[in-house]
């Protein structure tokens, strides 16, 4: 993960601003692209945080804001599959942060990841009086969900995710929906299934792959993704698709939150069930023990890895890009892509990513759309498209 620091692109340091907590480190299903499993040595992790982990990690979640006067820290509870954690720990969790935040003003929004299969109504009430939103994995209708998010004896999971996805939308619950993209089918079939369970805010995440595989193109699935998602909103604002407006917001100027999109720096903060800290755990992707560090929560204050060598150097890779990327035209609203995806044994990070040219052709086509759609007005009134105006400087 060695970065020459001779290249290094200056960002403001800044304190970590987000928390993702691996609160189980097995899941009760079996999907058959998940990251997770990819490296064995998560198998080394304790299935569960242990309240001792727990307690400490409050311990220094309070130090920490306390420290840097945050005004929010988020904080994702993940796994594995973390609802195999146990709702009484998630209100122990929830409760504990209202406590930091009565004594230090910082707001800690809780979020959690989940495949959904365990959810039920206690989970409901759980999530509605903790004001946990949640993210439930579900790619779309369940011929394309099944064939890849099965149960350990190899049955879909589908109908059981879908039932929670409609649950969760039925309550005072914030809810998003993560689906991986399956190029072979079409976005129309994704966005059908979501409107029909009333899901108005989903994602349709880019397939994980590091340079060394060979994944099928994407660019005709996000092109056309973008086709529905431009007519869905077209008059009044009807759904969100992450991955489609954030990577207009990057392709205008604006900050785009998610990762992979935008060039800014990944300063993601993972604390393992035994209290261990690593950078990204995606990172895991690269290979058996990849993100391993010896950095742990009970002799260091959160912040302090961002001197732990693997956290730095992950850091770094994420925004020193390759030369290709440095000559890129979208280099600001790209970002090089998904720093997992530009990973390979050969080069480390320095590498465009695996989908290079598939993300070239999505934002060419954005922006030759929105150069149709957007315009600036005048002080006489007079509206000018974004092309004329550029071209007449």
């Amino acid at each position: 993960m060695s970065v020459d620091a001779s290249n290094s692109v200056a960002f403001q340091e800044q304190p970590i601003t987000q928390l993702l907590v691996k609160v189980a480190a097995r899941c009760n299903i079996d999907c058959s692209y998940c990251y997770w499993f990819r490296d064995a040595a998560v198998y080394d992790k304790p299935k569960l945080m242990s309240a001792e982990v727990l307690q400490q990690l409050l311990l220094r979640l309070e130090q920490h804001v306390a420290r840097y006067s945050l005004v929010d820290f988020p904080v994702i509870l993940h796994g594995g599959e973390p609802l195999l954690w146990g709702v009484d720990n998630f209100h122990r969790f929830a409760e504990a942060c209202e406590g930091v935040t009565s004594r230090t003003g910082c707001e800690i929004p809780i979020a959690v990841t989940t495949n959904g299969v365990l959810i039920d109504d206690q989970w409901l009430d759980c999530f509605e009086a903790r004001n946990i939103s949640v993210a439930i994995s579900i790619d779309g209708p369940a011929h394309i969900h099944d064939a890849h998010r099965k149960t350990f004896q190899g049955t879909g999971t589908h109908a059981a995710v879908e039932r929670a996805a409609r649950m969760l939308v039925s309550r005072d619950i914030g809810v998003i929906a993560l689906a991986v993209c399956n190029p072979a089918y079409t976005p129309q079939e994704y966005a059908d299934f979501f409107a029909a369970c009333g899901i108005a805010n989903y994602d349709i995440m880019i397939p994980d792959a590091t340079v060394d595989e060979k994944p099928s193109s994407i660019a005709p699935f996000y092109n056309g993704l973008f086709d529905l998602w431009l007519e869905a909103n077209r008059t009044t604002p009807t759904s969100n698709v992450r991955i489609i407006s954030d990577m207009v917001a990057a392709l205008i100027g604006n900050n785009a939150p998610t990762e992979g999109v935008g060039h800014k720096p990944v300063e993601l903060c993972t604390v393992m069930t035994d209290g261990t800290v690593e950078a990204h755990d995606v990172l895991r992707i690269a290979g058996d023990g990849f993100t391993n560090t010896r950095f742990n929560i009970f002799d260091h204050a959160i912040d302090d890895v961002r001197n732990e060598p693997r956290w730095k150097a992950a850091r770094d890779a994420s925004v020193n890009l390759c030369e290709k990327c440095r000559q890129c035209k979208f280099m600001n609203a790209c970002g090089g892509g998904y720093l997992p995806h530009r990973f390979s044994r050969k080069n480390g990070f320095d590498n465009p990513s695996v989908y290079c040219d598939d993300l070239y052709s999505m934002f060419e086509n954005m922006q030759s759309v929105l150069e149709r759609h957007l315009y600036v007005r005048k002080q006489d009134g007079e509206r000018i498209g974004v092309r004329s105006a550029a071209a007449g400087g």
